[in-house]
């Protein structure tokens, strides 16, 4: 099964290794010709030829390390000619050279090309700022969204807030069905600080009975912090 899975794997990159010589080929007839001869051995049915007309049974990782060495001399020779054709041509490295090659510029045209989409880019991301500010906006002017988007964090830091004003003991009956804030309002507009309200606790009160008592917890999303909290006996 192992050697079954070497030869498709090796069979793969050797037709890869092949098409990559044929295009290395007009870059550097030396490397093309390295990268050729890796893929050849690299390629299992080479193997079943070599040993059958030398008579020998050479073992598969000789052809493996063989064709891979081929292969990485090639490449790097490709490599070396780029970086020489890039140092000259005025390419700040290879990868930039190889992509102008592909898109037919010059190093010139290159640049200037990288500097157009680097300012469509900006353009883009300036954009999609406006239009998170402006939506961010239209949320700040409007008590409903603006406290949905902090309701968490106001539950989060209320709940101990309120808790701390039990006499004795307390429990909350909020849940899924019965969330712990019902309404809502405005504390101050101008500062986007809002008040929640809930009546979804009970409070024990010196004879050991649970009452049901309603809370009203002011809160500030730009401070993350609790500004004052009303409790009293009783339902909204």
């Amino acid at each position: 099964m192992g050697k079954t899975i070497l030869k498709v794997l090796c069979g793969i990159i050797a037709v890869s290794g092949f098409v990559a010589a044929i295009g290395a080929f007009s870059e550097s007839a030396f490397a093309g010709l390295f990268m050729m001869l890796g893929s050849i051995l690299l390629f299992p049915p080479t193997w079943i030829l070599v040993r059958k007309l030398s008579g020998r049974n050479f073992p598969t990782w000789a052809f493996v390390v063989a064709g891979f060495s081929l292969a990485f001399v090639g490449s790097a020779t490709l490599t070396k000619g780029d970086e020489e054709k890039a140092k000259g041509q005025g390419f700040a490295n290879v990868a930039d050279y190889r992509s102008a090659k592909t898109l037919g510029l010059n190093a010139e045209g290159y640049a200037k090309r990288q500097l157009e989409m680097a300012a469509a880019e900006k353009k883009k991301q300036d954009v999609a700022k406006e239009a998170e500010m402006k939506k961010d906006a239209d949320c700040r002017s409007d008590v409903q969204c603006w406290s949905g988007k902090y309701e968490l964090d106001a539950l989060i830091a209320c709940k101990p807030a309120i808790q701390k004003m039990a006499k004795y003991d307390y429990e909350w009956t909020d849940g899924i069905t019965s969330p712990a804030f019902t309404k809502l309002a405005w504390n101050d507009k101008k500062k986007g600080t809002i008040t929640y309200f809930g009546d979804e606790i009970k409070m024990q009160n010196g004879f050991g009975n649970f009452l049901r008592h309603r809370y009203a917890c002011k809160y500030d999303p730009n401070g993350k912090a609790v500004l004052g909290v009303t409790l009293e006996a009783g339902r909204l």
